[in-house]
């Protein structure tokens, strides 16, 4: 049986279920709790990808003190590529100075958005600043730059689903999908 997908004529194959997600999302939270314990982070959510992560990952760590804000950057513009170039699109409301800080992202690809979103936060001068991600990409960086938090360690896939897109689809999919190469 084929359970692959096809989205702007690119064939995804399945790569995480839904069941190996959760329990990397819950072996994340349990790290966070332990780490925060006491301490009522701020959350910050990378709209739009982060979004599905985010949700699972904020009920597993069960801090109820704790607030969750919402940025918004981009370095794609539409296809599989990054195109190199961090924008904010969306900045924080709040004020963090002072407080500890959880950015939650959905991937760390090539590391030049995760930096970017660093130096910003770390400008209004946060009590400590930490970084959890879905998924990591070592291979694809051109930072160097390491996560403090990572659900799973991945190849340079291409891949959709659990909040990932393919220009706006694919988004809603429970499970994680990579793009057949060839």
């Amino acid at each position: 049986m084929d359970n692959s997908i096809v989205l702007n004529g690119l064939r995804f194959q399945p790569y995480l279920r839904r069941e190996q997600i959760d329990k990397q999302v819950a072996r994340v939270a349990s790290e966070i709790r332990r780490d925060f314990e006491g301490k009522n982070p701020v959350f910050i959510v990378v709209l739009t990808g982060a979004y599905v992560f985010a949700a699972d990952l904020l009920r597993n760590v069960g801090i109820n003190e704790n607030q969750v804000e919402f940025v918004r950057y981009s370095s794609y513009e539409g296809g599989t590529s990054t195109t190199g170039c961090v924008k904010q699109l969306m900045g924080l409301r709040q004020e963090i100075k002072g407080r500890n800080v959880v950015i939650v992202e959905d991937i760390v690809d090539t590391g030049l958005t995760a930096e970017r979103m660093i130096a910003d936060l770390m400008a209004q001068e946060p009590a400590s600043l930490k970084f959890a991600t879905l998924l990591y990409k070592p291979e694809s960086s051109r930072t160097g730059y390491t996560p403090d938090y990572a659900a799973f360690t991945i190849p340079p896939k291409f891949i959709l689903g659990y909040g990932l897109d393919l220009d706006g689809k694919g988004r809603n999919l429970p499970d994680i999908y990579a793009c057949e190469e060839g």
